[in-house]
């Protein structure tokens, strides 16, 4: 049942007063936990949107209500998520914290890639972060901010492609996209969270950038979102462009469903645990009816979209191991048409 289907408005009222748990202290929360969180909150805002965008694109009343209805619950779920952030986190921890989920997304994502394409992205976008994270973090040290309190021992920050190499013409983002019949459901999973990680970066830093008190912070987080557009177009045009709206969110809820499960096991707060769990449940439940529906009417095979123990592996190396190495491989890979070459 619909939260807005609940019946009096002070049900509804006391429902939604519900949607906020106890904020998780920033100084007594591990990186990984915290990257895990913020991915939560992610992938849940991305879903909500999708649905919305969706809702467009399908002519099929059954299907729409099932969108409309799951995106007010995935409204819950970002309250839930969002309610764990520190209230005391600054604008520019808080651009550092999500940096340093864009790269813990890619650093697990290019490891696990199977498609070389996808792979290529995956490593060139995670060396443009690098140098984000450094200048924001150079910009923080300045101050009384030290943002080591944020990365621990799990990143070195360091600097990846220059912000100038950075730069480069519309024609040569768009990617060869992945196959939806060759390619692993597992693959999408991936290109999904990593879109959800750069659109939660692009916009919160969009924000941040009008409140910021200097000319020189503008102008860094400038150029910052003009380069999360790049990537967001490259991670788009990955997208196999035959994937229909139901598959589609299953393949988001998947998305939510692993993002949650590894959420509840790196968790330290109770409040967090019990934030990625009841999201993961409601996702699993979302999963459940729009495969039933995607048999009745796609008359597709929803076994594809089953929550499986693949969906799960996590990658070998650590984070700074594999940065050193493809630092060493692949700084000089830039963008040309459909693929990726090494520069000269």
């Amino acid at each position: 049942m619909a939260y807005n289907d609940l019946g009096s408005y002070e049900e509804i009222r006391n429902t939604i007063n519900g949607w906020t748990v106890p904020p998780v202290n920033k100084s007594q929360i591990d990186p990984a936990a915290l990257a895990k969180s913020t991915s939560g909150y992610a992938v849940e805002q991305f879903q909500w949107s999708s649905y919305h965008q969706l809702i467009e694109m399908t002519d099929n009343n059954e299907v729409k209500d099932l969108f409309a209805q799951f995106a007010l619950w995935e409204e819950n779920h970002q309250s839930l998520m969002g309610s764990l952030i520190d209230p005391s986190t600054t604008l520019i921890e808080r651009s550092l914290e999500l940096e340093m989920t864009a790269i813990m997304g890619f650093v697990d994502a290019a490891q696990l890639e199977t498609n070389e394409a996808a792979k290529n992205a995956y490593d060139y976008m995670l060396l443009d972060h690098l140098t984000q994270a450094k200048a924001i973090a150079d910009m923080a040290s300045s101050g009384d901010m030290n943002p080591e309190a944020i990365f621990g021992s799990q990143l070195q920050v360091q600097e990846g492609r220059p912000f100038q190499e950075q730069i480069v013409p519309s024609s040569d983002l768009l990617k060869e996209p992945l196959n939806k019949d060759a390619d692993d459901i597992t693959s999408f999973v991936r290109l999904h969270t990593l879109l959800a990680n750069e659109e939660q970066l692009r916009n919160t830093l969009q924000l941040i950038r009008t409140m910021l008190p200097s000319t020189e912070m503008r102008q860094l987080y400038n150029m910052v979102t003009v380069v999360e557009n790049f990537h967001t177009t490259m991670l788009d045009s990955l997208q196999d462009p035959t994937t229909t709206p139901l598959e589609y969110v299953m393949t988001n809820e998947l998305m939510e469903v692993r993002n949650h499960r590894l959420g509840m096991q790196m968790a330290q707060a109770e409040s967090a645990r019990a934030a990625h769990e009841f999201a993961m449940n409601g996702d699993q439940y979302h999963l459940s009816t729009l495969q039933d529906a995607y048999s009745k009417i796609e008359k597709g095979d929803p076994s594809k979209f089953s929550v499986t123990d693949r969906l799960f592996t996590m990658p070998q190396m650590l984070a700074n191991d594999y940065i050193n190495q493809v630092m060493q491989t692949q700084m000089n890979l830039r963008p040309r048409g459909t693929g990726f070459e090494l520069a000269a």
